[in-house]
């Protein structure tokens, strides 16, 4: 079996031969395929199948395991080596007499799409030079027709980073991607009128602050642009963060180096469930938290309704947060807008949280806390277990005390049964102890 036959398999649709000859059932979802792990016994789909780079790969998420076509065979059939996957494999396929270059595969090829305007030849810079003459108005409606705020919206059209793609009579917002280094790598299309997107050039993470990104301690990330841009419009004071234009962590290895926190904005899907899982796989030592969706699909379907009005599910801590912004802000109008909320609500909230502290306050006496005295429901239960170690310490202490007593009161009565004996007085055996002489008192005689 030559190269072109190993990369002929690799390019073979690894879900449909799955299917037919392992007899998993896949669930489908864009581009990626799920089902149950056919290496353990579990109940949430954990099996995503993809095309990566014109290769079909696998990752198992219950297992770990992962790979191609050969990897899942050398796994499932127990087999010592690559040599071994392929023997089976092409015996699997009818193919083991006749060389592989010359046969057919017998599984559906990757279907392929010359017309689409991804997959002709270009060059992205001359593209981008063109499309930067188009009137950019277009895709400002659109951004904006998104629910993302206007000033954001405005400094990405001046900064050219929002273009107009007209093609084949449809116009499309177009986004520059470039590298850490400025360089343009791609350009991310997306249909102003319908929901189709493709992309120009190679794909690579987007994002506005690559800088910011590189040194914070905190960052998020997302699936496509319009949701990055979606969380920026959201929050008074994000994270920086990037966008990975798909749900494959396609990222260099230094740029989160120095990250100790990563916020998943990822879609509440099975792609972005895929995602995350590989997210915490490959970065076991931070913390990955995930931005709370409030039950929406995607950051930019909850900007959607945040800014219709339609009211959300705030946290404890966004209440917090929201009251803090109350403070300092001007217009209370503009910030119940931005927070999808109406005015009644927003004040509602305020007043909630000012009752809560006055409550808090009043149940505390006046002065400063009691050295030592904790301040807060972990330094109280923190303190009640240094309590309840000091007294199984006391109580073993006290155990100890008393059976040292009882053994000297012991050793006392031996000493004295033993000193008896050598003066030759009686001793009771049965009692242990020794007795004592009996004296009469002489009686007084009455007058």
């Amino acid at each position: 079996m030559n190269d072109l036959s190993v990369e002929a398999l690799k390019q073979m649709n690894l879900a449909e031969f799955l299917s037919r000859h392992y007899g998993l059932e896949f669930l489908r979802r864009g581009g990626m395929y799920y089902c149950r792990s056919p290496f353990s016994d579990e109940q949430r789909p954990s099996f995503f199948v993809r095309l990566v780079q014109g290769h079909w790969l696998f990752k198992d998420f219950s297992s770990g395991a992962g790979g191609s076509i050969f990897d899942f065979v050398r796994m499932k059939e127990k087999l010592p080596g690559f040599a071994e996957a392929k023997a089976y494999l092409c015996q699997l396929l009818g193919l083991s007499s006749i060389p592989m270059a010359e046969r057919e595969v017998t599984a559906a090829p990757v279907p392929r799409e010359s017309a689409s305007p991804a997959a002709r030849s270009y060059d992205v810079q001359q593209l981008y030079e063109r499309f930067r003459e188009e009137d950019p108005n277009v895709c400002r409606k659109y951004l904006l027709g998104r629910s993302l705020a206007p000033e954001l919206v405005d400094g990405l059209i001046e900064a050219e980073i929002v273009v107009h793609n007209r093609y084949q009579g449809r116009s499309y917002c177009c986004f520059a991607v470039r590298d850490e280094t400025g360089q343009l790598q791609c350009l991310d299309n997306h249909a102003v009128e319908g929901s189709e997107k493709f992309v120009l050039g190679k794909k690579r993470p987007f994002s506005c602050e690559w800088e910011a990104v590189r040194h914070a301690k905190v960052v998020f990330v997302s699936e496509g642009i319009i949701d990055y841009l979606s969380v920026k419009s959201l929050e008074l004071d994000p994270p920086p963060g990037f966008a990975l234009l798909g749900n494959q962590l396609c990222l260099t290895a230094k740029l989160l180096e120095g990250v100790e926190t990563v916020v998943s904005a990822l879609d509440d899907d099975a792609g972005g469930d895929s995602a995350l899982l590989e997210l915490q796989e490959r970065y076991p030592e931070k913390e990955v938290r995930v931005y709370d969706l409030e039950g929406h699909k995607d950051p930019n379907e909850l900007l959607v309704a945040v800014r219709s009005g339609r009211g959300r599910t705030l946290s404890p801590e966004r209440k917090l947060q929201l009251y803090r912004e109350f403070q300092g802000a001007e217009n209370k109008t503009e910030l119940a807008r931005r927070w999808g909320l109406d005015r009644s609500h927003l004040y509602a909230i305020v007043r909630e949280c000012e009752q809560i502290l006055v409550e808090g306050f009043s149940h505390r006496r006046p002065g400063r806390p009691a050295k030592g005295k904790p301040t807060t429901l972990e330094g109280a239960l923190g303190r009640i277990a240094e309590l309840e170690g000091e007294y199984e310490r006391k109580a073993t202490e006290y155990e100890e005390q008393y059976c040292r007593s009882e053994f000297l009161a012991l050793r006392l009565k031996w000493a004295e049964i033993e000193a008896a004996e050598l003066r030759g007085e009686p001793v009771d055996e049965e009692q242990g102890a020794v007795k004592k002489p009996q004296i009469k008192k002489k009686r007084k005689r009455r007058r």
